[in-house]
C-alpha cells in the first residue's frame, strides 16, 4: 500500500519560517484533528504538523494498513519528502509505537522501498506508550466482534461513547479500528533497536494502558538520555488539559539542539517547575 502524496501530513497552521516542526501521531482510532487546538497554543517558533492515517476523518473511504512494516515504509517516505528538518516526533500510545519506529527507521540512512529515509529527528517524544519489551495489558481476540471492538475502544483508543452507540457510524469505522488495534496488539513490528536521537517520556499516574512502570522500559533504548516526566491522570489525561501539557512538551522540545538557542516563551497553563 502505498501514501498519495499530499494528505498525510496536515499543517492546521502553517508556519513555514518556524525554527522546528513537531510531527505529531494520534492514537488508535484518532486522527489529525486531534491535534487542531495545538497548533494554536504552540509559540510561533513551533509549526505542528499532524498526521492523518488512512481510514480516518477526511481519509475514511481509504483501506487503513493492517501491517506495521508497511506502514512505516511509507509514512518514513512520505516524512524525507515532506517534512523539513529540523523536526521533533511526538506520538501517543498506538502513535508513540509508530513514531519510535519512524525514528528507528530514519537512523539508517539507507533508502526502503526505493525510498529515501528522512533526517532524523531532534528529538523523540512518547506519550502513554510501553517500551516495546514489555507486553501489551492484555492480548484480546484476534477476530473480536463488533461488541468487543467497542468495549476495547472505549479503554485504548478514548472513542466517544456517542460513536460507539452508533451502529452505523461503527460500522463504518470498523475497517480502521479493528486495523489499529491489531497494529498496538502486535508491536513491535520489527526488532527494537535502540535510539540514536534523545527520548522524552511521558507517563500518567493511573494509566492502566501504560503503567509508569511499562513506560519506565524505555530507559533499555535510550543510550542518547532520557528525560523521564510524570503526569497525574490517567491515559488520555493530555488532552484534558491541552495547555498544561503543551508547556511541558514545549519545555522538552527547547532540550533539543534545534531550539536550545531559542526563548521560551510562556504557554497556557505553564507550570514552575518546567519538569
Amino acid at each position: 500500500m502505498t501514501l498519495s502524496p499530499g494528505p498525510l501530513f496536515q499543517r492546521p497552521l502553517p508556519r513555514p519560517r518556524a525554527a522546528l516542526r513537531l510531527v505529531c501521531v494520534p492514537h488508535a482510532g484518532a486522527g489529525a484533528s486531534l491535534f487542531r487546538s495545538w497548533a494554536e497554543l504552540l509559540p510561533p517558533d513551533v509549526e505542528l504538523v499532524a498526521v492523518q492515517l488512512p481510514g480516518r476523518e477526511n481519509r475514511v473511504r481509504e483501506r487503513p494498513f493492517t501491517s506495521g512494516t508497511g506502514l512505516v515504509d511509507a509514512v518514513s517516505g512520505a516524512l524525507a519528502r515532506e517534512v523539513r528538518p529540523p523536526y521533533a516526533l511526538f506520538g501517543h500510545s498506538l502513535g508513540g509505537m509508530l513514531a519510535y519506529e519512524l525514528a528507528t527507521a530514519s537512523q539508517s540512512g539507507v533508502p526502503t522501498g526505493g525510498r529515501p529515509a528522512p533526517h532524523p529527528p531532534e528529538r523523540l517524544v512518547l506519550a502513554g506508550c510501553r517500551a516495546p519489551d514489555v507486553p501489551p495489558p492484555h492480548t484480546g481476540d484476534r477476530d473480536p466482534s463488533a461488541d468487543d471492538v467497542a468495549t476495547e475502544l472505549a479503554d485504548l483508543a478514548g472513542t466517544p461513547p456517542e460513536v460507539l452507540r452508533n451502529r452505523v457510524l461503527l460500522k463504518m469505522l470498523e475497517p480502521m479500528l479493528r486495523a489499529d488495534l491489531e497494529l498496538a496488539r502486535t508491536w513491535p513490528w520489527r526488532r527494537p533497536l535502540p535510539l540514536a536521537v534523545p527520548l522524552t517520556t511521558f507517563a500518567a499516574a493511573d494509566d492502566p494502558m501504560a503503567p509508569p512502570e511499562a513506560v519506565a522500559g524505555w530507559q533499555r533504548y535510550a543510550p542518547q538520555g532520557l528525560r523521564a516526566r510524570r503526569m497525574p491522570g490517567g491515559h488520555f489525561t493530555l488532552h484534558e488539559d491541552g495547555g498544561t501539557f503543551l508547556a511541558m512538551l514545549y519545555a522538552e522540545l527547547t532540550a533539543a539542539p534545534a531550539m536550545a538557542s531559542c526563548p521560551h516563551p510562556r504557554t497556557s497553563g505553564e507550570t514552575k517547575d518546567g519538569r
